[in-house]
């Protein structure tokens, strides 16, 4: 049953999410899960070896239970298929909404000057496809994931990568792909699901992470938005997200927009389902490692533009005096943190830099801090994706580890998608505890460069 939410705003959340968990989330609540999370995840090795029994030994299981014991139809394999496949195939009314853009993605700044090898660029520019908006009828969809369910098939974005992805719904054991003949039999359903006549999808794997939903998201539902005609009809998200992706969502779909709120695990049917092709997309994981050039991310600059008109005012200058200029980024994390933080925070104070926690900003407040930054530093993570804010000038410094595993190109795609560039200071990683990509790490402060501590 679809039930309001108390809120003066049109919002309505599917009841009852707890009845359809995956195999994932419920293994995680046994206590064998819990001693894992609490005990063992932390460390590299044990995080390896859970990865690689599950990755090798669930899809032969999941796939003997389908044959063997749920000879159903649900559990049948089905075709994978692209949008832009599906729309051709079925004769799809599209609406487009922006033209294919080129992209240059030049080398970032690197110091040390001599760790420069650390870094391997899958790309010097791409092509970002076009974007529109397709109509597919009797489709069912699902909360925490863009996969698309039909009788016959399912359907994904154009930029998945068969060979190379691996999904987060293959993770959490809702589904079980075969990237070599493009087939997927999916495992969560729903035997009540709610039925609508008409709705836009926006739900995600990647929505509750704040970087993804800015970047890959809420991109899509402003282009979708801004379009006259589809000024009535719903649009569905995730349920249970964070109160800042949830303010920039009403700011950008407005006080009179429905929205639906799908958990996880809930099934929405629609009959007529709206679908926005992707602004931006990063593979959660690589499916083989011995893939090389694998993506760092991509992003529509167009639709980067779009969401940043938005919300500072259809690009006009927006200067504020009283927001800082040179802003420090502090990060509050378990993970990729950098261990002589305190040091490296003191110097930069010095240097007349302000230092903020994001974390404890509204998004509003984020907006208008980062457009008005005239150069920021600070390490790795979610935060940072407001660099979508900033003017074109703005010098943006990032500190991460060296590990031959990072996807560098992550932070300068999103930068160069508008306009910018960033500067990567590589620290030595702290393997005293977490390792890998995620290791906690230490910046040498003699390697600061100048222009970035003096803000020239």
């Amino acid at each position: 049953m679809i039930v309001p939410i108390e809120s003066p705003l049109n919002i309505r959340k599917i009841d009852d999410p707890s009845i359809n968990r995956d195999i994932s989330a419920k293994l995680l609540n046994t206590w064998l899960g819990r001693f894992y999370t609490s005990n063992l995840k932390q460390h590299a090795g044990a995080r390896l070896i859970i990865a690689w029994i599950w990755r090798n030994g669930y899809p032969m299981r999941a796939n003997c239970l389908a044959t063997h014991l749920f000879k159903d139809k649900e559990n049948r394999w089905r075709p994978l298929v692209k949008l832009s496949e599906s729309v051709k195939k079925r004769d799809l009314p599209i609406y487009k909404l922006a033209d294919k853009t080129s992209v240059e993605t030049p080398w970032p700044k690197v110091f040390p000057a001599s760790e420069q090898n650390y870094l391997v660029s899958p790309h010097n520019r791409y092509e970002f496809p076009e974007i529109f908006v397709a109509t597919i009828k009797n489709a069912t969809i699902y909360g925490g994931t863009n996969l698309i369910l039909t009788d016959d098939e399912v359907v994904c974005h154009d930029l998945y990568d068969f060979p190379r992805d691996y999904t987060i719904e293959e993770l959490h054991g809702r589904a079980l792909i075969n990237p070599k003949s493009a087939r997927i039999r999916w495992f969560l359903h729903d035997k009540q699901s709610e039925q609508i006549s008409a709705a836009a999808v926006f739900v995600d794997a990647c929505a509750p992470n704040y970087a993804h939903w800015l970047t890959e998201v809420l991109p899509r539902i402003v282009f979708f938005c801004a379009e006259e005609r589809f000024k009535n009809v719903p649009i569905v998200v995730n349920a249970g997200l964070h109160k800042n992706i949830m303010e920039s969502l009403l700011l950008v779909a407005g006080p009179e927009r429905e929205i639906i709120l799908l958990p996880i695990g809930r099934a929405l049917h629609c009959s007529e389902l709206y679908i926005t092709s992707v602004t931006g997309y990063v593979p959660f994981e690589r499916r083989n490692s011995k893939l090389s050039n694998h993506s760092h991310g991509v992003f529509s600059p167009l639709a980067l533009e779009m969401l940043r008109n938005h919300l500072i005012g259809q690009g006009q200058n927006v200067e504020d005096s009283t927001w800082p200029k040179k802003i420090f980024l502090r990060r509050n994390s378990e993970i990729r943190n950098v261990v002589n933080a305190t040091e490296l925070e003191r110097m930069f104070f010095s240097h007349g830099y302000s230092v903020v926690e994001p974390e404890r900003m509204t998004f509003s407040q984020q907006v208008k801090l980062f457009s008005n930054a005239k150069i920021i530093a600070g390490s790795s993570g979610a935060a940072l994706a407001n660099i979508i804010f900033c003017p074109p000038t703005t010098k943006i410094c990032i500190f991460i580890s060296k590990d031959r595993e990072t996807s560098y190109w992550y932070w300068q795609n999103i930068a160069c998608a508008t306009g910018k560039t960033v500067t990567y200071v590589l620290g030595e990683k702290n393997k005293n505890k977490m390792d890998g990509i995620h290791a906690s790490f230490v910046i040498d402060l003699n390697t600061l460069p100048s222009s970035i501590l003096g803000g020239g």
